[in-house]
């Protein structure tokens, strides 16, 4: 089985169209099963869009534009004749024109929820956090599919981290958590990730076979003292064998699509 994880900049990158694209083709040319993008944008004053059966709305009631960086690749995929099911949660207004969210494509059906693990709620507020949730089918199992956008440690990560845990105290099912978690490894806010119940592997470590290391461009948003940091995540719970681990869109096979790299796994059940 395949996942990929992106913090995608979504509307924010030069050549933004040429990127799209590039992202489009490598998913298609890879078959991704489950796919957890963050920074997905839609501009704040964009049209609304017509829906089809292939999105599937989570527990908060959100609106969907034309421009949702998720629909328009989920159209591209379409055109390359790859079917995936996609859904999106609103975070908070990014940049002062956006609404910010995270998504989940996938080739099979899924239920998706999604949950609140800030302090705050106010959407004017960047702090504020959603996580979106996936219950779906791969390779003839059921698993549980996180993707999250967290904030740094100094800025509400302990308690976001909190609430997740909470949010999936009953969960009986595997569980994959990808994304943007915006702490660096082997730095408190990842310790106290392995440190969960879950008895999380990190991809990175686990993997047979690992391609690349830091996930982000030298002084980006949030991390303009940076020369490049390892924050972009594939969680797993022990069900999982990890055969390899490869960071992707760095620009050294594939081409930069972001500011920040995309985390590649192939993976089996023990």
């Amino acid at each position: 089985m395949k996942f990929l994880t992106l913090n995608c900049h979504s509307w924010l990158e030069e050549n933004q169209a040429e990127k799209l694209t590039q992202l489009g083709q490598n998913i298609a040319a890879n078959d991704y099963d489950v796919i957890c993008l963050q920074e997905v944008n839609q501009l704040m004053t964009s049209e609304i869009a017509v829906l089809d059966d292939w999105f599937i709305p989570s527990s908060t009631d959100v609106t969907i534009h034309e421009d949702n960086f998720a629909l328009r690749l989920q159209e591209q995929l379409q055109c390359l004749e790859k079917d995936y099911y996609w859904s999106w949660c609103y975070n908070h207004i990014g940049y002062d024109r956006f609404y910010e969210g995270v998504a989940i494509l996938a080739k099979t059906p899924f239920f998706a929820k999604d949950s609140l693990v800030s302090k705050t709620s106010d959407v004017a507020d960047y702090h504020t956090r959603r996580i979106l949730t996936a219950l779906t089918e791969v390779e003839g199992q059921l698993l549980q599919v996180v993707s999250g956008h967290f904030s740094w440690w100094t800025e509400g990560f302990s308690f976001e981290w909190e609430k997740t845990q909470a949010f999936f105290a009953n969960n009986s099912y595997p569980l994959v958590l990808m994304g943007d978690f915006n702490n660096p490894a082997h730095t408190p806010g990842y310790e106290l990730i392995l440190t969960s119940d879950w008895q999380l592997q990190d991809s990175f470590y686990a993997a047979a076979k690992r391609v690349g290391d830091h996930t982000t461009l030298a002084k980006i948003a949030g991390w303009e003292q940076s020369s490049g940091e390892r924050i972009d995540y594939i969680f797993m719970t022990p069900e999982f064998k990890v055969i390899d681990h490869e960071v992707i869109f760095d620009g050294a096979k594939t081409p930069i699509v972001s500011d920040h790299f995309g985390v590649s796994v192939t993976a089996q059940w023990q």
